[in-house]
């Protein structure tokens, strides 16, 4: 599994484009502060929690660049045929694509924070006064959050194999996703609100990090990993490349 992480690694380091489209994160993460910066009530602790939340369309498409660029141009028979089993080969490319996006986000990140100082942003104001610790428990939980955003688009690209339709596709399953945990939970007699992500990033945004909110994250990162891996591998195995 590690040689496909490598290989990998090596095939996007060499992919002008696509490496080109990685560090255009960082001046995304600018953009939301110049954004946000037009409301002066607004502090850098603000946008800092809320980059998941803004940027869940790019770490998408992203994903879907990679996974599916392989299947558009056949290369993917290579990986397949280079002797290692299809559910490592999966596996590998599922690390990979966590980790290409959580690249993304911290580079947001940094470049959200750069901007904001240089513009002055306060870290803080009067509404919401927020620790050090705080700020970083936001950014570890939204980086929960990246990990989740990850698989299901990994997930959806496997399946669809078609760069425009995978990228559809999970923004809806993304957009979606509140309502359909609500249908299931009346259908089941059960409250679910815990794999609303909804409601976990409005809470991550409004910088109300409790055990509620890291457990919630957690769970529907398990809950996502076991439906998409179990059903993900099992189509990768099964079909024909």
């Amino acid at each position: 599994m590690s040689k496909i992480f490598k290989a990998e690694l090596y095939k996007i380091r060499h992919n002008l484009v696509f490496f080109v489209s990685l560090l255009a994160s960082a001046p995304l993460g600018a953009l939301l502060t110049v954004v946000a910066g037009l409301d002066s009530s607004i502090c850098l602790a603000e946008v800092l929690s809320s980059i998941v939340s803004f940027y869940e369309i790019f770490f998408i498409i992203m994903i879907a660049m990679y996974v599916t660029n392989d299947y558009e141009k056949g290369t993917i028979k290579a990986i397949v045929s280079s002797g290692v089993s299809k559910t490592k080969i999966y596996f590998g490319r599922l690390l990979v694509s966590i980790f290409i996006s959580e690249i993304m986000f911290i580079l947001a990140c940094i470049g959200a924070y750069v901007w904001g100082t240089v513009k002055g942003i306060p870290m803080t104001s009067g509404e919401f006064v927020w620790t050090n610790m705080q700020i970083i428990e936001s950014i570890v939980i939204q980086m929960i959050i990246v990990i989740a955003y990850a698989m299901i688009g990994y997930f959806i690209s496997v399946l669809t194999k078609k760069q425009i339709v995978a990228i559809m596709v999970s923004i809806v399953v993304i957009n979606f996703e509140p309502v359909a945990v609500s249908y299931i939970g009346k259908a089941l007699g059960q409250n679910l609100s815990v794999l609303d992500f909804s409601n976990t990033i409005s809470q991550i945004e409004k910088l109300n990090i409790t055990g509620n909110i890291l457990l919630s994250s957690l769970l529907f990162v398990l809950v996502v990993f076991v439906f998409t891996f179990a059903i993900g591998t099992y189509v990768f195995k099964h079909r024909d490349i």
